[in-house]
């Protein structure tokens, strides 16, 4: 048996009874020929004018005729209520009121549809009456990929002038890119990570929305919240066509490459996408030849680590290692070196898996396992083309270890890589490997062991007073001859609150010296050498090169701490001496924030009215969530990013030191909370206002004075849409 057709406007059958032509055998002929609307096919078969059918719809629903088009739907309102009710109702919000949300249905007596609007808004529905097909298209036009990127495009800070070009594809010419809006979003996206220095870009799916995330200084943050069909579809597969991966194929692992040109600068990307749940992750790794081109002097060394390194540069045989986990700033470091050493009368020559930046004056060779081309390989060929330098990028195997070693006792300067923690159990790692003992004594030059750390801001960095300081980190500095003093963060426009500009390197470095052959030698243990070269000052420890740079201002406590190996009765007061970043203003002292009861979302209440916030207290726990004060943006950012991050802001707008606008823009872009639902709370009822708050990062906003249960309605309803209540 099948089912009876029916019509998205089923309801409209009480309209037409009685209406003139409007028969039981006309209706069963639209039902068979599937008509969508019925409406819409009396209407185009000519048995009711379109005048006729709006007076009669008037008069059944109650409700007022609204022609509606997309130009006179506002994107507040729209905003407010998700796609996926919109379609479901076939209603679209046009605009807003204080109270009141006014909204085009098809059917304006839909009583579950009011209700569900009223519930997401925390507003009253005015209901308005509007044709099926200007309801559909007027979604699609809407909701459609390219509107979507279009608003996107419009709330990214991206100056004009910073485009990105694909190198060979024409495809990516400037006309597509100004005509293809997925192009513009996805340049959009590489220029601002470009530009604030990130080394990789994220594009990760959850079940509501999909992220962006850069990761700057080794720290992940979000920069764009993307809604998921958009960045699962159109985006990813963009990404895929710059860098030549099967765009038809998302359920296999794959990886490429692309070069692309932002403004002058040519810059590699490296991309990887990887199966999820919820769709393909995307990685792109940015390649940016600035950082092969750091000087030596400017990789922020200590003046030992310099001399010693300088010394095995001299060299015109051995073997230097560069060891740390990945992500350490070992590449970086040997091109710097490489950049250093390479003169018009050497031949230089790497091996690496990938070349990842070009070097002007050395020949680099690509490792491809795949033709059986790997390390090995590489380095036995190379030993044929007369080296004077070889830097082989990795040290994996027994044969790659063997030959390398063999290669640092004939005549050849090698430098290479090595994944250890420290420059002591490198010594183990080798002997693990299958190296003879009788070659790393007199094979090897020295091995530093590094890690990367967020280098202070000097433009707001401050000096610790000694009352606050850590007594232990004290006396730790002046037992290895630094200055009694170090800094902390405290964040400004320049860093974006953050306090810290950049990462620099803290190394431990081991000179093999006569002692310390003889020791790895006789097979000594790793406390042996450990001992003998901190007594010959040979060993120069990570925590010795950590109170180098506290000393010196580059980086924090916060920093270094877990490299500092210092007494446990020591460890343990330094952390609880760590000043904070941001000292929270006198007024919120006796304000602290509250723990979160089991199961209550915390909403947060930002403003300098000692009366205003005590209200919003009242009307807030009364409503059973529990509420945390700020008397200011400043206090409210510093207690944010101490965590833990509040389920909702409340903030009002004109606030001092810090205010309401200023606030959204740092928790949106500094700390990265994109989905952490925000009201304002203004005095001003304008357009312009309300404008620059939702622009801002806003999801709502609450007019002063108001009654308690008009802004907790706005409070329930931005916590159900963001998923933080059941």
């Amino acid at each position: 048996m099948t089912e009876t057709w029916r019509f998205r406007d089923e309801w409209m059958l009480r309209a037409f009874a009685g209406v003139k032509g409007v028969t039981s055998e006309l209706i069963e002929q639209f039902r068979n020929e599937k008509k969508k609307y019925l409406s819409h096919a009396l209407i185009d078969f000519g048995t009711i004018k379109q005048d006729q059918f709006i007076k009669a719809a008037e008069i059944v629903f109650k409700a007022k005729y609204l022609p509606l088009g997309a130009e006179k739907v506002e994107k507040f309102a729209l905003s407010l209520v998700p796609e996926k009710i919109c379609r479901k109702y076939d209603l679209v919000p046009v605009r807003l009121a204080e109270s009141e949300i006014c909204v085009a249905m098809m059917n304006p007596a839909d009583m579950n549809a009011q209700a569900d609007v009223e519930a997401i808004t925390g507003r009253r529905i005015m209901p308005v009456f509007s044709l099926p097909r200007e309801i559909e298209t007027c979604l699609d036009q809407l909701f459609s990929a390219d509107t979507v990127i279009f608003d996107l495009l419009s709330k990214v800070d991206a100056p004009d002038e910073i485009m990105v070009m694909g190198d060979t594809k024409a495809e990516d010419s400037q006309d597509s890119s100004i005509t293809s809006p997925v192009i513009k979003l996805v340049n959009s996206i590489i220029s601002q990570a470009y530009r604030k220095r990130s080394s990789d870009i994220h594009i990760e799916h959850e079940e509501q929305s999909s992220h962006v995330r850069i990761r700057i200084d080794g720290e992940l943050k979000n920069i764009m919240k993307l809604p998921r069909h958009i960045a699962m579809g159109p985006v990813v597969s963009r990404i895929k066509i710059m860098s030549d991966l099967d765009v038809s194929n998302h359920f296999k692992p794959q990886d490429g490459r692309t070069k692309i040109r932002i403004g002058t600068a040519e810059v590699g990307l490296r991309v990887s996408t990887l199966p999820t749940s919820y769709g393909e992750k995307v990685v792109m790794r940015i390649l940016d030849q600035r950082a092969a081109e750091v000087p030596f002097e400017k990789l922020g060394f200590a003046p030992e680590v310099v001399a010693g390194l300088d010394k095995c540069m001299t060299s015109t045989q051995g073997i230097l290692l560069v060891t740390g986990p990945t992500g350490s700033g070992k590449t970086t470091t040997l091109y710097s070196i490489l950049n250093k050493v390479k003169q018009e009368t050497t031949n230089v020559v790497t091996a690496e898996d990938p070349i990842e930046y070009k070097l002007a004056g050395i020949n680099q060779v690509q490792v491809n396992e795949k033709q059986g081309l790997d390390f090995a390989a590489v380095l036995r060929s190379v030993l044929r083309q007369d080296p004077d330098i070889i830097m082989v990028g990795e040290i994996r195997d027994h044969e790659t270890a063997d030959i390398a070693f063999q290669a640092a006792m004939t005549g050849h300067l090698v430098l290479s890589t090595l994944h250890t923690n420290d420059t002591i159990s490198t010594i183990s790692r080798l002997v693990d490997m299958g190296v003879d003992r009788f070659k790393i004594s007199p094979g090897l030059l020295a091995i530093t062991a590094q890690r990367l750390v967020r280098k202070l801001c000097p433009l707001c960095r401050e000096q610790v007073p000694a009352a606050e300081a850590a007594p232990e980190i004290l006396q730790a500095l002046a037992e290895h001859g630094f200055e009694k003093t170090y800094y902390r963060a405290v964040g400004c426009k320049v860093c974006e609150g953050s306090g810290y500009a950049g990462r620099t390197s803290i190394v431990e470095l081991l000179l093999i010296d006569p002692k310390i052959k003889e020791l790895i030698n006789s097979g000594a243990l790793a406390e042996a050498i450990a001992a003998a070269g901190t007594e010959s000052g040979a060993l120069r420890t990570i925590t010795k090169d950590a109170l180098w740079h506290l000393a010196t201002g580059q980086t924090d406590l916060k920093e270094v701490e877990s490299y500092l190996q210092l007494k446990k009765t020591a460890a343990q007061p330094a952390a609880a001496a760590a000043p904070e970043a941001h000292p929270a203003p006198a007024a919120s002292a006796a304000q602290p924030a509250p723990a979160s009861p089991s199961g209550k979302a915390r909403v947060m209440i930002v403003d300098d009215d000692q009366i205003m916030r005590m209200l919003l207290r009242k009307f807030v726990e009364n409503a059973g969530y529990a509420a945390v004060e700020a008397v200011d943006g400043e206090d409210a950012l510093t207690k944010i990013a101490e965590g833990p991050a509040p389920d909702l802001l409340v903030t009002d707008i004109n606030m001092p030191r810090l205010n309401g606008y200023d606030l959204v823009k740092g928790v949106r872009s500094t700390l990265g909370l994109l989905d952490l639902p925000v009201i304002m709370l203004t005095t001003e009822n304008s357009d312009k206002s309300q404008e620059l708050a939702f622009q801002l990062g806003a999801d709502d906003y609450v007019i002063k004075p108001f009654k308690g249960p008009l802004v907790m309605a706005r409070i329930t309803a931005a916590l159900r849409r963001s998923g933080r209540l059941g």
